[in-house]
């Protein structure tokens, strides 16, 4: 064995390689503004009192998210989102003069694993461009203000006030970064929450995220 220069390459290994983990890895942390959708659907006969059994809208979208990475393809990531106040319009009901009209905001935690994959494979993935994709459950709470669901029969509910239920969530999109600076633009499903009163399901409710985010990693 030639040790006068397996020791120099083994002393050069054990430099660099530090140098390239700390540039794939590490701390980072995030904030974003977007547009979210509260899609509703009624269940079990349950219809709006216009008769829908659909009612889809949207507001505007705050994000928070702190990540780690611990290489440039794999990490780890917690988000909080918070989708405001959304209106549904139903329409009253002529016999009753029950108004079905309600608004919905909702709140998300979630915590999931993150990949990338950099168009470079041999970049540092925190410059230039990457495909990022996320697997996550949450937590969801929905909020919810007035709201009449009925039957065929005649038989009506009054919305609750809040569903909660942990949802799957699956997302992706693309991510630009310059040194330590980085922007996400990303799309998010979140999975149904069962809307229930007294263990009788009324509706689901499921969410489309569309969202630019800025973030920095430490």
């Amino acid at each position: 064995m030639n040790y006068k220069i397996k020791l120099p390459l083994l002393l050069t290994l054990l430099y660099v390689a530090p140098q390239f983990a700390s540039a794939d890895s590490g701390l980072y942390a995030g904030i974003g503004a977007g547009y979210g959708t509260i899609n509703t659907s009624t269940t079990n006969g349950f219809n709006y009192v216009d008769g829908a059994s659909n009612k889809n809208n949207g507001n505007m979208l705050g994000s928070i998210y702190v990540g780690y990475d611990f290489s440039r393809y794999l990490g780890v990531q917690v988000d909080y989102n918070y989708i405001a106040n959304t209106q549904y319009t139903t329409g009253t009901d002529a016999a009753t003069g029950a108004q079905g009209s309600f608004s919905a905001s909702q709140q998300l935690v979630d915590l999931g694993i993150t990949g990338h994959l950099p168009f470079e494979l041999l970049a540092n993935s925190l410059s230039g461009i990457s495909l990022f994709g996320k697997a996550a459950i949450g937590y969801n709470t929905v909020n919810f203000n007035g709201g009449t669901v009925r039957t065929s029969t005649g038989y009506q509910q009054n919305l609750p006030g809040t569903a909660q239920s942990m949802v799957p969530v699956i997302g992706g999109g693309v991510e630009y970064g310059i040194s330590s600076v980085g922007i996400r633009l990303e799309y998010d499903y979140i999975g149904n929450t069962s809307v229930n009163v007294n263990n009788q399901n009324l509706m689901n409710v499921n969410n489309n995220i569309y969202l630019i985010s800025a973030l920095y990693h430490f």
